[in-house]
């Protein structure tokens, strides 16, 4: 398999857009850990976040929770049956809809 030519300013660019992505994710999981915003926010089809969170994996989500550790965080997706590996778009929608349930999101 040949591994296909990527310039430099492409592969800068794509590694900047990266850089961006992991800042405004952590950014998102700190304010989730201080209240600042809540879960439900995560779940709105907010354009501005939107393909932010989308490759966030949802235990990061829930150990991002006010009160919830790792432990926790993976006996909660236990209960739910979501793999600990999902993001957030990679949720189905009956998983999608006990996970609302669970925490409370209208």
């Amino acid at each position: 398999m040949n591994i296909p030519f990527i310039s430099k300013e492409k592969r800068e660019e794509s590694l900047k857009k990266a850089r961006h992505y992991k800042i405004q994710r952590s950014k998102i999981k700190k304010s989730l850990k201080n209240g600042e915003i809540c879960l439900c926010d995560i779940f709105e089809n907010n354009e501005d976040i939107k393909d932010i969170v989308a490759n966030i994996k949802i235990v990061d989500i829930v150990k991002s929770l006010p009160g919830i550790g790792e432990i926790k965080a993976k006996n909660i997706l236990k209960k739910l049956c979501i793999s600990e590996k999902k993001t957030l778009k990679g949720l189905g929608e009956k998983q999608r809809e006990n996970f609302k349930k669970y925490f409370n999101i209208k």
